[in-house]
C-alpha cells in the first residue's frame, strides 16, 4: 500500500484492503478510497474521515459506490489473461529484467487486442 503514487482518482482495492489505516493512506496520497466493506463493518470513523466518508457513500448510494469499485475487474480480467497467456512467473531473476519482461509481455497483449479489433473492424463493414 505505502507504493501507491500521489496522483488523483479513486482507489479500489478488495475487502482484504479495508481498514481505515489503509483509507487514510490512500487519501493522504491524494486519491478517494473505494474498498468494497464486509457485512459487519461499521461507519465509526475513529479519527479518520476518509473512512466514514467511504462507508457513508456505500451505505447511501450503493449504485454509484460500485460503478467505481467494479472498474477494478476490468483491470482483474486483464491480469488473469496476461496469466493465461504468458504463465504466473517471469524467467528473470534481476528486478529490472523482469520488469522489462512484464512490460513486453503487456505490449504483446496490448499488439494482440489491437489486431483483433482491426480484424473484427475490416469483417464487419
Amino acid at each position: 500500500m505505502k507504493k501507491i503514487p500521489n496522483g488523483r482518482g479513486c482507489f479500489c482495492a478488495d475487502p482484504a484492503y479495508l481498514s481505515r489505516r489503509n483509507c487514510k493512506m490512500v487519501y493522504e496520497k491524494g486519491r478517494t478510497p473505494y474498498i468494497k466493506p464486509k457485512k459487519n463493518t461499521q461507519a465509526k470513523k475513529k479519527g479518520c474521515q476518509p473512512w466514514r466518508d467511504m462507508i457513508k457513500l456505500y451505505l447511501e448510494d450503493k449504485k454509484s459506490f460500485m460503478k467505481r469499485y467494479h472498474g477494478r475487474s476490468r483491470v482483474e480480467s486483464v491480469y488473469s489473461i496476461l496469466k493465461r497467456c504468458f504463465g504466473n512467473h517471469l524467467s528473470s531473476k534481476r528486478r529490472s529484467l523482469q520488469r522489462r519482461e512484464l512490460y513486453l509481455k503487456a505490449i504483446a497483449y496490448n499488439i494482440g487486442r489491437v489486431n483483433l479489433h482491426t480484424i473484427k473492424k475490416t469483417a464487419n463493414p
